[in-house]
């Protein structure tokens, strides 16, 4: 049986602040994303986390269903939720352009695609 991780979450009960299942969700995201939570490693169940974080079980249902969604979690049925494999950040490149310009870097950038379709990206310096 794996060990269940704590993921430290904090909520802001507030009328600006995003809803609680969104505030949840971003937290596990984030802990996911900056390697906190390490792929295999298992979730509090549902009802735990919700008795925790003094919210509804269905408001944390929500949260790890939308976290299945995008692929950063797995369940298995039974034994809870765990920590799927993901793949490091790749950069977005479609507003490089637009960035470069923005911070006034000394270079044109000319876009191509490869033929798989794949975008790729030329610093031609002046």
């Amino acid at each position: 049986m794996k060990k269940t991780v704590w993921p430290e979450i904090r909520l802001t009960r507030t009328p600006v602040a995003p809803t609680l299942r969104q505030q949840i969700e971003q937290q596990i995201r984030r802990a996911i994303y900056d390697g906190t939570l390490s792929p295999g490693a298992r979730l509090p169940s549902s009802r735990l986390l919700a008795a925790l974080l003094a919210v509804s079980r269905g408001t944390v249902v929500d949260a790890y269903e939308a976290l299945l969604e995008a692929g950063l979690v797995l369940t298995e049925l039974g034994t809870g939720v765990y920590v799927a494999y993901v793949a490091p950040r790749v950069p977005n490149f479609v507003n490089l352009k637009r960035a470069a310009v923005a911070a006034h870097y000394p270079a044109r950038i000319t876009f191509f695609e490869d033929p798989d379709g794949s975008s790729l990206y030329l610093n031609v310096l002046p």
